[in-house]
Parts: C-alpha cells; structure tokens; sequence
C-alpha cells in the first residue's frame, strides 16, 4: 500500500468535499435573485428552512434541494474517479472510507463555510443527503420518519433531529444485518447492496461500518448545530416553520 498515495487522496477529498458544501446556495441565490440575503430574516441562517422564510416555500425547497445536492456530488465524484480508474485498489479500505470522508466533510464545509466567515447551516439537508443520497432504502426510511413528524408540528429541528437519530440506528442495524447474512448466505453481501443507488455495481456503497460511523458523526454535528434550538424546544418555545 502506496501511503503517500492514501494520504494525498485522502487530503484530496476532504477538501473537495469541504468546498462543495461550503458553497452557501441560500445566500447566492437570494442575492442572486432577491439582491436581499436570508441571513437578514427569521433565525439568520443561509440554509433552506430560513430562505423559505425570507423568499418563499419554492425557494427554501430549492435551496434544500441545491443542499442535498452538493453533498451527494461530494461522494459520488470520488467514487467514480476511484472506482473507474482503479485507484481504489491501491487504497486502504479498497478505498470505501475515502469515499465518506467527502459526505462528512461537505456538513462540515456547509456548517462552517469559509465564504460565510465560517458560519453556515445546521447539516440538516447535508445529513439527509449523506443516508437518504446513498441507497433507496435509506431514502424511503428518511423520508417515512421525516414527512410525516413534520407534518405533524411543522416543526423542523423536532422532525430533523429526531430523524437523523432514528436513521443514523438504522445504519448500524443494516449493518449488522449485512454481516449476518454474509456469515450465513452465499449471496448475502450481493442482496444487501442492491439495497443501494449503484445496485450493487462496482462496489463501494454498501451498509458498512463506514456509512454507519459518518451518519454518527453528522449527526452529531447535526445536533451541535441545533443546540439553541433543543433549549427552545425544552422550554416550550420552539416556533412551526412559516415559510412566505
């Protein structure tokens, strides 16, 4: 194993994917199109929940979109580069974890975007993106959990937080089950990962320790950058979202 290699690699797709989530879509298309910033409105934030309260529901749908988006980009471009161009087979880890490093990197980059004085986002579209943009099982789970809490209460830090806790455990199970049907079937590893967007071609995406460990630290991130919020819910002042 090249380690000169795995390390420049590895430096590589963090700071890809730090710049792709460091691009602040919310503030770039509110000025774009609004020369007016979200920041100035509701809880000063650039991310979808608080541009849909400045410019409109259709707006903080795409910003949140845009959001999703940028995270995803940050772990398929590297998968691709290393799966078709074999790099992965010099890599630690077949190069899977590499991969990950981008989705973790990306909240972090949206959290604390370097174009934003390093404030940002609270991760919430970036965690969505990192389960939710892997596999359609996942996408399923996210959204069965996230919908229908939201819709309840219209309060999105209950619904966000609540649904990267219940998805970050469901990684950690699948993952468990995927080792159990690898010990005790003959095609179990194959079964499991067509649970995920690339239907097992290729390799590289799959419910292992990896996409588990990422989905723990993002939403702890997630979380983090939620605290006021979690003070406002404790005291019973946490407000539903009203978008324009």
């Amino acid at each position: 194993m090249d380690l000169g290699l795995n390390i420049g690699i590895s430096l590589a797709i963090v700071a890809f994917g730090f710049l792709m989530g460091s691009i602040p879509t919310g503030v770039i298309i509110g000025k774009l199109f609004f020369h007016d910033d979200p920041r100035n409105y509701g809880s000063h934030n650039p991310g979808g929940t608080n541009t849909g309260r400045a410019f409109g529901k259709k707006i903080g749908i795409t910003v949140i979109v845009l959001d999703m988006a940028k995270t995803i980009i940050a772990f398929w471009v590297p998968w691709a580069i290393l799966r078709f161009t074999g790099i992965h087979e010099q890599l630690w880890d077949d190069g899977v974890f590499y991969n990950y490093l981008g989705l973790f990197f990306a909240a972090f980059g949206h959290c604390f975007s370097p174009w934003l004085k390093f404030k940002g986002g609270k991760a919430v579209s970036c965690f969505m993106a990192s389960t939710g943009g892997l596999g359609w099982v996942n996408f399923i789970t996210c959204a069965a959990i996230f919908f229908p809490l939201f819709k309840k209460r219209h309060v999105m830090s209950i619904a966000t937080i609540t649904t990267s806790v219940i998805v970050t455990i469901f990684q950690w199970l699948m993952f468990g089950v995927r080792e159990l049907l690898i010990l005790h079937t003959e095609n179990g590893q194959r079964i499991m990962d067509y649970a995920m967007f690339n239907f097992g071609f290729g390799g590289g995406v799959f419910y292992g320790w990896q996409q588990a460990l990422i989905s723990t630290l993002v939403m702890v991130v997630l979380i983090a950058r939620h605290a006021s919020n979690i003070k406002r819910i404790k005291e019973g002042n946490e407000k539903p979202v009203e978008w324009k």
